[in-house]
């Protein structure tokens, strides 16, 4: 993956959270704030194409969202996550992350 180097300005504080989000994630700084602004930019764009959706056909009744609800909760979309399942969730990425880094065996 090719990368874009580029000079921020960031809080002491969020600085700190960051490394050491990232440090638990197994992850160098950037990839975690790569990771971190790819994630942003895809809830901004989901919320955006959202309100263009709303615009051009409403906003859904009240039977519709009792619906997506329903659906959604029976997914377990929303819920906390296990701890064992985010241990492993994070396992699986930075093998997947080593493997598109030319890293693995």
């Amino acid at each position: 993956m090719s990368a874009e180097k580029l000079s921020v300005s960031l809080a002491p504080e969020t600085v700190a959270r960051a490394r050491r989000a990232a440090k638990r994630a197994g992850l160098p700084l950037s990839t975690w704030l790569d990771r971190a602004a790819r994630h942003e930019a895809d809830l901004e764009e989901a919320r955006l194409a959202l309100a263009e959706h709303f615009a051009e056909y409403g906003e859904p009744d009240e039977e519709a969202q009792a619906w997506a609800h329903d659906i959604l909760d029976s997914t377990g979309v929303g819920r906390p996550e296990p701890p064992e399942d985010a241990i492993a969730r994070r396992e699986a990425l930075a093998r997947l992350d080593a493997v598109s880094a030319g890293d693995a065996e």
